[in-house]
């Protein structure tokens, strides 16, 4: 007969700790009921109005949704913003793949991980969509007129626009110490740690970052491009880092051992005027088997309204107390107009489309510089969010959800009464069990809670507070 044998975890003499400490569920309100969705791509979506009706929701005013990820409210556009949806309406919103940005608070110190573009865990994302009757609470795309009729602004002349490559060739393992002749690695996630290129040798460098057709502004107004790189050492040896753009030397600095660098340096805009552009990251050392690793490289540079035939494009511009107006050209789109997302404001603008080939749009004065995304509303652009699974959260802080033996178990095992999970937790009851408040906790409803629902994550250890004792049990079956 096959065996199969489970693993419990039995946390035993949990405290809480005396001082505030932040557990990632501060954003439930447990009075609520959450739909969870998962998002693996990062791209435009739509939850219409009969999928809402699906999950009991479909009569729901439009101004009372909410969404959530990571544990920060979601900004999203309503077709309309108050009374019940019809048929034809939706809920859209800019989704995003996991990144690594939940993982920083796993290391020893935030700045020892040298990409955030990539989870150590998945690249799926967990969304929380809910009800909110407040709707003074709830995060708005607001649509905006798009006057360009009254427009008086002469065209903007660039953007900053950001292109990189993200090393996903490893997981490097991080800082080491020469013990004998065998390395022995942090057991921490320390610097250096995580998504990177493969290993650089001594004379050689990372697999470039090309790119062409990158429409740089050149004009006398353009702002200086920034060059970023992020790099680690990953051999007990002295090297040199050095980065060239298109074939010239643009910084250089000591990284030795499994030190790591965070290189951010500005550079002549003519060294990508030829609108291509070649980031090499080397390796100058002196040993002949020393080695280094790339986290990621970046280049942000003032672009041309010139689109270059994408369906989808994120930039940001700088503040203008009067506004400003865009004149986009080369954005690929078929039926309705496109729209621009001002997330730094929470506006919405459809294009003036009088002239198809030129997207024009009068933006509202923002003091801040602004984070803009502008979309194509064609049906293939946009992807259908059908799928949910209904969330009532359990309080911890209310103490009859607590205990004093702690058994984490799933919905494989059984979590049901006189279920076998339960029979054990029934003996630790007894006092030949120990006479304990035994509790039974699934791991889903965990990982949602205390980890964002990114499944897998360490974020439950990390956030564990007081002093715990880890016991490991295996139950036939």
């Amino acid at each position: 007969m096959l065996m199969k044998r489970f693993l419990l975890l039995l946390i035993i003499a949990f405290s809480l700790g005396a001082k505030a400490q932040v557990f990632n569920n501060e954003w439930i309100d447990y009075s609520k009921t959450y739909y969870k969705f998962k998002i693996g791509s990062t791209k435009l979506y739509r939850i219409s109005q009969p999928t809402l009706a699906s999950i009991g929701i479909g009569s729901t005013p439009a101004e009372y949704f909410q969404l959530w990820r990571h544990g920060q409210q979601v900004p999203i556009y309503t077709s309309i913003q108050t009374g019940a949806m019809t048929g034809s309406d939706y809920i859209e919103f800019w989704g995003q793949m996991n990144d690594g940005k939940a993982d920083n608070i796993l290391y020893r110190l935030s700045d020892y991980q040298i990409s955030d573009k990539f989870s150590l865990e998945t690249d799926t994302s967990a969304y929380f969509l809910t009800v909110n009757p407040t709707p003074a609470n709830n995060l708005r795309l607001a649509p905006t007129v798009n006057n360009v009729a009254g427009n008086t602004l002469p065209p903007e002349t660039f953007f900053m626009h950001t292109i990189g490559k993200y090393y996903q060739d490893k997981i490097n393992s991080g800082r080491s110490e020469l013990v004998g002749d065998a390395y022995t690695y942090s057991s921490s996630y320390d610097y250096g740690e995580g998504w990177s290129s493969s290993d650089i040798a001594n004379g050689a460098g990372a697999f470039p970052f090309s790119s062409s057709g990158i429409r740089v502004y050149t004009g006398a107004d353009a702002p200086l491009p920034t060059v970023k790189v992020s790099a680690a050492g990953n051999a007990v040896h002295s090297r040199d880092i050095q980065v060239k753009v298109n074939g010239t030397v643009v910084h250089t600095q000591a990284m030795n051992f499994y030190d790591y660098a965070k290189i951010s340096t500005p550079i002549a805009i003519g060294l990508i005027s030829s609108n291509s552009v070649n980031i090499e990251v080397n390796n100058i050392g002196i040993e002949a088997n020393d080695r280094m690793v790339v986290g990621q490289v970046e280049l942000t540079y003032p672009h041309q309204y010139d689109m270059g035939s994408v369906s989808n494009m994120e930039f940001e511009i700088l503040p203008s107390s009067a506004g400003n107006y865009l004149e986009i050209t080369g954005f690929f789109y078929t039926g309705p107009a496109p729209v621009l997302y001002d997330y730094t404001n929470n506006k919405r603008y459809v294009a003036d489309i009088t002239n198809p080939v030129i997207l024009k749009f009068a933006l509202e004065p923002s003091l801040s510089a602004r984070k803009l995304l502008l979309v194509s509303e064609a049906p293939g652009n946009i992807t259908a969010v059908t799928s949910f699974q209904q969330r009532n959260f359990v309080d911890y802080g209310v103490s009859a959800n607590q205990g004093d033996y702690l058994i984490i178990s799933n919905k494989v095992l059984g979590l049901n009464a006189n279920e076998p999970v339960d029979l054990y937790r029934q003996y630790r009851v007894k006092p030949e069990g120990g006479s304990f408040n035994a509790k039974i906790y699934d791991i889903d409803e965990l990982v949602d809670q205390f980890a964002y629902g990114i499944k897998k994550h360490p974020l439950l250890k990390a956030h564990r507070p007081g002093r715990y004792h880890m016991h490991a049990m295996y139950f036939p079956n």
